[in-house]
């Protein structure tokens, strides 16, 4: 799972530029809305894992939330002026 959500945050700004390209505003919510569902849906996975344990593995797993949802935060933030970018160069390949 941490492979994949490694992957998926890293595609987050390439979404938001392909978003600008697709001329569609409304979509740019999209992408960011279902990588939190998977991020909440990581964090249930590790705490089932984690079960009973002692307090370490509770607070790694509270790290690895924050962690994953102050990058999406940064990646959602960023994806604003990509997505620009992305209309910016629709609007100058349809109007020469």
């Amino acid at each position: 799972m941490f492979h994949i959500m490694r992957r998926i945050l890293a595609s987050l700004p390439l979404a938001s530029v392909l978003i600008g390209l697709a001329g569609q505003p409304a979509m740019l919510v999209v992408p960011p809305a279902l990588t939190a569902g998977l991020i909440l849906l990581r964090d249930r996975l590790i705490r089932r894992r984690v079960g009973l344990a002692a307090w370490p593995s509770d607070g790694f797993a509270r790290h690895v939330l924050v962690d994953d949802i102050g990058r999406l935060v940064c990646l959602t933030l960023l994806g604003l002026p990509l997505f620009l970018l992305g209309d910016l160069l629709r609007r100058m390949l349809l109007h020469p």
